[in-house]
């Protein structure tokens, strides 16, 4: 089946620009949810062994993360507008069919984000009362990736017009998943991941903090060193996985264009950075800002050649379908676009003016008592 033809409502600036600022956007929303999953799972694992062994450093550090995960859902949220609407614009018509044929798993996307935003606020209080957030971190956890699995049965299902029309017929009410697709779980966890290595990463910074602890401060530091190591180690698998279960053509058409494999040697090049880096910072005997800083730009830049990869796939993918995004009209209005880009430079030099008041404020007490 062939991709039915091409909206015919114009994209408002180049193809270039808007895949550029996709892929930027995507490759930083990417980035907070792995820090958001890998935060929780740091949370679950430090708060559990902690009480179990009555270590009070061992609690704060869970504590410390705690603190900071309505935050990370704030950039997890904020952070994945943008490309989803450079998505709609670029692949609007295949995007909103596979958004119809999975409606109520779309809409549903919105509350299961509104109770998992919930729990996160409800996590470091029950922390710092001393109470076990086993239950509750879990909950939150299984939210936060089932809504990811949500996005890579939508994203997935979008480059296969092949299966619409008798899905659709099966169900047009969208009360359905995707299935059969082999490429679904292997994307899925190739992001769920990437916690890992950013849960890890953001431990080590986080241990950095001079207010803290030299207990809580190496329990943080120790467990970045490792879980970046274990995560990076499985996240290169994943990739392998992701790569292996696209059909041949598809392959073969990414290794002819240099842009693709140069890609996926930054992802693994950067990983292996990051993942160096983190370890040496475990090993140590106090936290170094500046390495768990390069070791987290590391991880970004490892995060942007893996979604270049992605959009590869996608491209190659609808191409063979009849879909060219390269050969979309373009009418710019070039006005929008330089105040776009305007408020963008001004929003990062507010974003840095905030993290330079903060880092100037009196520290908050992270230490917690184990009843």
């Amino acid at each position: 089946m062939q991709f039915p033809s091409v909206d015919p409502i114009p994209v408002p600036a180049p193809v270039w620009l808007m895949k550029v600022l996709s892929l930027v956007t995507l490759a930083l929303h990417f980035s907070a949810v792995m820090l958001l999953v890998g935060s929780l799972l740091l949370v679950l694992y430090h708060n559990t062994r902690g009480r179990s062994r009555r270590d009070a450093d061992q609690v704060s550090a869970s504590f410390v993360l705690a603190r900071r995960l309505p935050v990370i859902m704030t950039y997890v949220i904020n952070l994945g507008i943008p490309p989803l609407l450079f998505a709609q614009v670029l692949y609007g018509r295949a995007l909103y069919t596979s958004s119809i044929l999975i409606g109520v798993l779309w809409f549903a996307v919105i509350p299961l984000l509104m109770l998992a935003y919930w729990l996160l606020y409800r996590i470091a209080p029950r922390i710092e009362k001393g109470q076990s957030v086993l239950l509750i971190t879990l909950v939150a956890l299984g939210i936060v990736v089932g809504v990811g699995h949500i996005y890579a049965m939508n994203m997935t299902l979008m480059l296969r017009p092949e299966v619409w029309q008798e899905m659709y017929a099966r169900s047009p009410y969208g009360l359905q998943g995707v299935s059969g697709d082999p490429t679904v779980t292997p994307r899925w966890l190739f992001v769920m991941s990437g916690g890992l290595v950013f849960g890890g990463l953001w431990a080590a910074l986080l241990a950095g903090m001079p207010h803290l602890s030299a207990g809580t401060q190496a329990h943080l530091r120790r467990s970045g060193g490792g879980m970046t190591a274990i995560g990076a180690v499985i996240q290169v698998l994943c990739a392998l996985m992701v790569v292996q279960t696209q059909p041949v053509a598809v392959r073969q058409a990414l290794v002819s264009n240099a842009l693709y494999p140069g890609a996926g040697l930054l992802f693994l090049g950067a990983i292996v950075i990051a993942a160096v880096l983190a370890v040496w910072q475990g090993m140590g005997t106090h936290s170094r800002v500046p390495i768990a800083v390069s070791g987290l730009a590391a991880g970004f830049l490892s995060t942007l050649g893996a979604v270049v990869y992605r959009d590869g796939i996608r491209d190659v993918t609808l191409l063979q379908r009849g879909f060219d995004v390269w050969q979309r009209t373009e009418v710019s209005n070039w006005s929008v676009i330089v105040l776009f880009l305007l408020l963008f430079v001004i929003m990062l030099g507010v974003l840095y003016w905030l993290l330079r008041v903060m880092q100037r404020a009196t520290p908050p007490g992270e230490q917690v008592v184990v009843p």
